[in-house]
């Protein structure tokens, strides 16, 4: 039985976006040991430091660490060319649910109603343990640390599932196929959690209808759970 990692991570809600998206990487333990890591390895050694840490937004900005990319337009072409090669020749499914935060406590007060984050994370659950019964396999959560606070909000909630189950699924399905859950900081230079930020980026970007940049679309799209299926019901899904 294979075994599986699922690495979240989650947008911010800004004056240009105004979702929050819950989202990252499905990916088999041995996909990501034998190929995930040494195409992405490959990537940052082209920028000179095999141990720099991906911020996807200053990639694409070419900023801090990633500065070096502006004065090399052939370094440049090679990271990216790599990138693309290195994501596109990894097998990888991408999960995400999405919410318009302002909308939804507009029409669903705080007081009365759930937390619009543990809504998210609640679909999540459901459309990995789809993919894992599907597989016949059982996966772990691995989540991009937050505050202290809200890491214990969420390992609460998913505790309160545990014992309950969600809308759809049994509490036994949850303890069946969901082995751990754990936390881990940026500093740690996961390299999962790091293309579940490069993931979730360019999610929000195609919901929002923005311009998607040096064709990561292209590649990731079809790594979307659902993909020429139903995207919207397993891989993007808009809650409100």
């Amino acid at each position: 039985m294979d075994e599986y990692i699922l690495f979240l991570d989650e947008s911010s809600v800004t004056k240009y976006n105004p979702y929050l998206l819950l989202g990252g990487i499905v990916i088999s333990r041995k996909e990501y040991k034998n190929t995930l890591i040494p195409n992405i390895l490959k990537c940052k050694t082209i920028l000179g430091n095999p141990y720099i840490i991906f911020h996807y937004t200053d990639i694409i900005k070419k900023q801090n660490d990633f500065s070096c990319m502006c004065s090399d337009p052939n370094m440049c072409h090679d990271f990216w060319e790599n990138l693309r090669i290195g994501l596109k020749n990894t097998n990888f499914k991408i999960l995400s649910s999405y919410i318009n935060v302002k909308e939804y406590n507009k029409e669903f007060p705080k007081t009365i109603s759930h937390d619009s984050y543990e809504l998210l994370f609640s679909t999540i659950i459901n459309n990995y343990i789809h993919f894992l019964f599907k597989n016949n396999s059982r996966g772990s959560i691995i989540f991009e640390a937050r505050e202290e606070t809200q890491n214990r909000k969420i390992q609460q909630y998913y505790f309160h599932i545990l014992k309950h189950g969600t809308n759809i699924y049994q509490s036994n399905a949850i303890d069946n196929y969901i082995t751990t859950t754990s936390f881990l900081v940026k500093e740690e230079n996961c390299i999962g959690l790091q293309i579940a930020d490069l993931t979730v980026y360019n999610c929000i970007r195609y919901i929002n209808r923005d311009t998607i940049k040096h064709n990561i679309w292209n590649i990731i799209e079809p790594k979307i759970y659902g993909y020429k299926d139903d995207i919207e019901t397993y891989g993007i899904v808009k809650l409100f």
